[in-house]
This record gives C-alpha cells, sequence and structure tokens, in this order.
C-alpha cells in the first residue's frame, strides 16, 4: 500500500504504526466516503467478535500441540501424541 507524506507524518502524530495500517486493512470494514474514498475500521463490536474468534482457535492450538497427523497419498493414517517437541 502506497501512503501519502501527511499519513506518515499524521502516523507520527497519533502513535499509528504500520502493523496497525495492515491490521485495519485486513480485518476492518469498509465503508464509502465522499469524494471516492474508502473508510476501513474495527468497531468495538467487531473487536469483541475477532477477540472471541482468537480466543477458540488459542484453545484450539493448545489441543493441538504435540500431536502428530501421518499421511500417505493424501490420506490420514493415523494419529497420535507426540513426545518432546
Amino acid at each position: 500500500m502506497n501512503i501519502t507524506k501527511h499519513a506518515i507524518i499524521r502516523c507520527q502524530q497519533r502513535g499509528i504504526s504500520e502493523d496497525i495500517i495492515d491490521l485495519i486493512f485486513q480485518l476492518g470494514k469498509p465503508t464509502s466516503r465522499p469524494g471516492g474514498a474508502i473508510e476501513y475500521k474495527i468497531n468495538k463490536k467487531d473487536k469483541l467478535k475477532l477477540q472471541a474468534q482468537l480466543k477458540k482457535l488459542a484453545n484450539r492450538l493448545d489441543k493441538a500441540a504435540n500431536k502428530a497427523v501421518l499421511v500417505v497419498k493424501d490420506k490420514v493414517i493415523t494419529v497420535y501424541h507426540k513426545k518432546g517437541d
């Protein structure tokens, strides 16, 4: 994404990093604005929904840790607990 000199200055003044801009583009909802502009934003409701989804994902990751799936020719042939990784 190209960013104007004006936007870079505003980011510095407002403490908004490029990481945050990327996150807003990835997860924010676009809304048409006057002059053909598009505003991307994450509102409180969407933030809470995303946090809940991330919490579920973190729980699933905990359950998946130290487990393995063995595949041969695109078929799962067994699953098991992995020790020591």
